[in-house]
C-alpha cells in the first residue's frame, strides 16, 4: 500500500532523474528540471495523477550536493567604541561585478572550500578580503539568493572586529596593506567600505545617487530592516 505521507509523491515536486543539462562553463552549469504539478480539476488525462512542467535553472559546479550551503556572507560589526553602539560601522566591500556592469556595495562573501567548515570558511573569506581578523558570534541557517533562477545558497555569518587587536588597528588605520587579494578579486578593484550602523539605508542610498553604485539585496534589505528601529 502507498503511504500518502511518503515525500516521493507529495506534489509539487522535482524529478531530478529527468534533469538535463543545456550547458556547462567553469563555474555555471544551466539545467532544465521536470517538476510533477497536481492536475487541473477538469484534466482528462489523470491517469499519472499529475502534470509534469518544466523549469530552467543555473548551478554552481562547484555544489556538492543538493543541499550542500555553497557560500558564506559576512556581517561584520567593527566596534570603535564598546560603550557606544552608535559609533558602530558595518564592513562592507565595494567591487566591479561584470554581470551588471557596475560597482556594486556588498557584504563580504565568499565560497566554501572543499570540506571547510561554515565558521572557518567566513574567517577566511573576510581577511582575504577585508584585512581584518573577525570573530564569529553566530552562523544562520542556509538561506537562498535567488530561488527563481537558481539553487546557490549561502549561511549568514555574523561576526565582529576586535579594535584592541593590533593587525585590526593597522589595517583600519591604513599602516598595514591588506595582501589578502589576489587575481579576479584584486583585478575588479575590491576594497573594504566602512559604512555606519546607525543610518545605514542613507548612507547606502547617498551612495547611490553620488556614484551609481548597485547594492546587493540582502545588505539593502538589512538597512531597511534597520531602519524600522531606528
Amino acid at each position: 500500500m502507498t503511504n500518502s505521507d511518503d515525500s516521493s509523491n507529495k506534489l509539487p515536486r522535482v524529478d531530478f532523474d529527468k534533469t538535463e543539462t543545456i550547458g556547462t562553463t567553469r563555474w555555471m552549469r544551466l539545467e532544465t528540471l521536470s517538476y510533477h504539478v497536481p492536475p487541473e480539476e477538469d484534466d482528462d488525462n489523470k491517469s499519472n495523477n499529475n502534470t509534469l512542467r518544466k523549469w530552467d535553472r543555473a548551478v554552481r559546479t562547484t555544489k556538492k550536493s543538493e543541499n550542500s550551503i555553497d557560500a558564506v556572507i559576512i556581517l561584520a560589526i567593527l566596534k570603535n567604541d564598546v560603550n557606544d553602539p552608535t559609533k558602530d560601522e558595518i564592513v562592507c566591500v565595494k567591487q566591479f561585478r561584470p554581470p551588471v556592469d557596475a560597482h556594486t556595495i556588498e557584504l563580504p562573501a565568499g565560497l566554501i572550500d572543499r570540506d571547510e567548515d561554515v565558521a572557518d570558511a567566513a574567517k577566511r573569506e573576510f581577511e582575504e578580503e577585508t584585512g581584518y581578523v573577525g570573530k564569529v558570534i553566530d552562523v544562520l541557517p542556509a538561506s537562498y539568493l535567488s530561488p527563481g533562477l537558481t539553487n546557490e545558497s549561502a549561511s549568514l555569518v555574523r561576526m565582529e572586529v576586535d579594535m584592541t587587536l593590533e593587525r585590526n588597528r593597522l589595517i583600519h588605520s591604513g599602516e598595514m596593506k591588506n595582501s589578502g587579494l589576489a587575481g579576479d578579486e584584486e583585478d575588479r578593484g575590491l576594497e573594504k567600505l566602512l559604512l555606519p550602523r546607525v543610518g545605514l539605508l542613507e548612507a547606502l542610498d547617498d551612495l547611490q545617487r553620488r556614484e551609481g553604485v548597485k547594492v546587493f539585496a540582502a545588505l539593502h534589505s538589512l538597512a531597511l530592516g534597520m531602519s524600522v528601529g531606528e
